[in-house]
């Protein structure tokens, strides 16, 4: 928290404001908890023109043992065209980001630099549609350390794999031999490889 936020939090009148930004694939929906928040060259607005307004967002929760921070939004589209767009399988992995912001009473610009509240993946969203045929879109969000309890299958310690991962990279380029008989990744690996530069 830079000094500037912790004082206008320390205010006895204070104005923040929730962000949220969601980047589609082609589209970055900039949203708000009111009104209109100018933030450098982005604007947040109560209401996307496209995707509506914020219908709820869940709270945090913690990652404990084997389970990473997640958050669920709730988006409510004006049009079910509008909500299909956001189901597309397209959007997966776009970067969501959550910010709580204070904002300058004089001049109305953000105080510079609001507090990163989680910073995550767009998962897998779905359309919810109550009895009154009222709908939303509930987007899952992952957080980035999601990605540190995949699997290591299929991971191998060559050049060739090397590369999908480090394009370019030439590190195992020169590689002659390795004493490693186990995948790269799972288990106890007590040898280095030798490489021959």
């Amino acid at each position: 928290m830079t000094p500037a936020v912790e004082a206008a939090l320390e205010a006895p009148r204070t104005l923040v404001a929730g962000l949220l930004s969601i980047a589609l694939s082609g589209y970055t929906i900039r949203l708000c908890d009111g009104g209109v928040v100018t933030w450098g060259s982005d604007v947040f607005r109560s209401r996307d023109a496209t995707y509506g307004t914020i219908g709820e967002i869940e709270t945090i929760s913690e990652g404990v043992g084997d389970s990473a921070p997640a958050l669920e939004i709730m988006l409510r589209p004006p049009t079910i065209a509008a909500a299909n767009a956001l189901l597309s399988i397209d959007h997966a992995g776009g970067a969501v980001r959550l910010w709580l912001a204070s904002i300058d009473r004089d001049s109305g610009e953000v105080i510079p630099d609001p507090i990163l509240q989680f910073a995550g993946e767009l998962d897998a969203p779905a359309l919810e549609v109550a009895a009154d045929n009222s709908f939303g879109v509930r987007i899952p969000v992952v957080s980035v350390f999601e990605r540190l309890m995949e699997p290591d299958e299929g991971v191998r310690m060559s050049d060739g794999f090397h590369q999908t991962i480090f394009p370019g990279e030439l590190g195992m380029a020169n590689m002659t031999a390795t004493p490693i008989e186990d995948i790269w990744g799972p288990g106890d690996i007590d040898t280095a490889p030798i490489y021959v530069g």
